[in-house]
């Protein structure tokens, strides 16, 4: 009975017993009746980055909002018969990070729906865009910021908001598809830069009408011991359950080590869940490890952060081609006039790992070149896209491998002679 439940749990990557975990946390730090109250104030925000659901509703609403949204997803892959994947494992926990501050069911679903009337005109079969659905709701604050964030009333609030949601679904897929090749698939963050294209258009009409879009409110560093007991709880969790699967799981792990991790690796197909495991859960760690080292307090957007690295464990990242782009990003902050006092900085060190795939294509002192690059363009592509595109990252990670990569293979043997013009008598 017992190894059939593992194997269920290892089919899932363990995604049904993290569900509960968050569903028992909720109701351990909270009443059922402030926790609820919370969970309307997190409903009603506007949601912009960086709108920290910690601030806004309490931890117990909180994880309410994450372990709903991600059993909302959960039930979504049961229903369409698809088996985990990296990038699936991917998406349930960047949902899940997101759903600290940015996501949540009133948002998200207006977004899918567009999704959807794209799969109808296309003919597509829904399954077939399972990944843009799981990323797609990064622009979910475009919704309740047109609906709570204007000043408009309800009547105009609601229908702009639910039309420009479904717009927002319907175009994803079609942009999504042509952004990698922009970056060549290096930036792991992919729909994230396309939703900054997308965001950047909304930002720029929006800006033209004199609308203010600096919504995004203070992070809540409360829970931060309870925040790092779950990221702990989690990392082992995945750890002990490599271990269960397969007790020699070690002498694979430097199959993954060895792998550039660029767009599309998928650890689990490639390399098999008990490995996978491994890596999310050794990843967890390195984060608690320089959340520590570093002195930061976790808030919402922290926690995401945290999340979005262990989910992308199973489909890219690994500490070899992670670690040189923190460090490059770190620097960049201690050399330059930026400061950690901003959040956006801070999770810009986590989520700088969006550009991991360099590191492992060129190496280690190019990947420190590319998480410094990273964060000076950071704050600018937030400006940008205006807080709608809650990846920001992957907005500013899509302009650095652009720049980079083209550069890096025109010194390549093999490319130099093809890229440079001939004439010809």
């Amino acid at each position: 009975m017992i190894k059939e439940l593992f194997l269920f749990l290892k089919k899932r990557m363990l995604t049904p017993i993290i569900i509960i975990i968050l569903f028992a946390m909720a109701f351990l730090f909270d009443s059922v009746r402030h926790m609820w109250s919370g969970y309307l104030l997190i409903l009603k925000s506007p949601s912009v980055l960086i709108s920290d659901y910690l601030f806004i509703g309490g931890l117990g609403a909180t994880l309410f909002n994450v372990a709903t949204i991600m059993l909302m997803n959960l039930i979504l892959l049961k229903v369409l018969k698809l088996k985990m994947t990296g990038l699936i494992f991917a998406g349930l926990f960047t949902i899940a990070g997101f759903s600290f501050f940015g996501k949540n069911i009133f948002n998200t679903f207006p977004i899918y729906l567009g999704i959807y009337f794209y799969a109808l005109l296309r003919k597509l079969e829904i399954k077939s865009l399972i990944i843009v659905i799981l990323f797609s709701t990064g622009i979910s604050p475009i919704v309740s910021f047109l609906i709570f964030g204007t000043g408009w009333p309800l009547y105009i609030g609601i229908p702009a908001g639910v039309i420009v949601g479904i717009l927002s679904g319907f175009l994803l897929p079609a942009i999504s598809m042509n952004t990698m090749k922009f970056h060549q698939g290096f930036n792991l963050y992919n729909i994230g830069f396309a939703m900054g294209i997308l965001s950047m258009l909304y930002a720029a009409l929006l800006r033209s009408f004199g609308i203010n879009l600096d919504l995004g409110g203070p992070s809540s560093t409360l829970y931060h011991n309870e925040l790092m007991t779950l990221i702990l709880l989690l990392s082992l969790s995945f750890i002990i359950g490599a271990f269960l699967s397969d007790k020699k799981v070690y002498r694979k792990y430097l199959s993954i080590i060895k792998s550039s991790g660029r767009l599309v690796s998928d650890f689990i197909n490639d390399y098999g869940k008990d490995v996978s495991m491994l890596n999310v859960g050794i990843m967890g760690l390195i984060s608690m490890a320089m959340i520590m080292l570093l002195g930061f307090q976790v808030g919402g957007a922290l926690m995401g952060a945290v999340l979005t690295i262990m989910g992308f464990a199973a489909c890219g990242k690994h500490p070899r081609n992670a670690l040189p782009v923190m460090f490059g990003a770190y620097l960049a902050v201690i050399v330059t006039k930026l400061s950690f006092d901003s959040v956006g900085i801070v999770i810009a060190v986590f989520f700088v790992t969006a550009l991991a795939p360099i590191a492992g294509k060129y190496g280690v002192l190019i990947g420190i070149l590319a998480g410094f690059l990273h964060i000076v363009i950071t704050p600018l592509s937030y400006y940008f896209q205006g807080g709608f595109d809650l990846y920001n990252n992957g907005f500013a990670a899509g302009f650095v491998a652009a720049i980079m990569v083209p550069v890096l293979d025109s010194f390549s043997k093999d490319k130099i002679i093809d890229s440079l013009p001939i004439i010809k008598n």
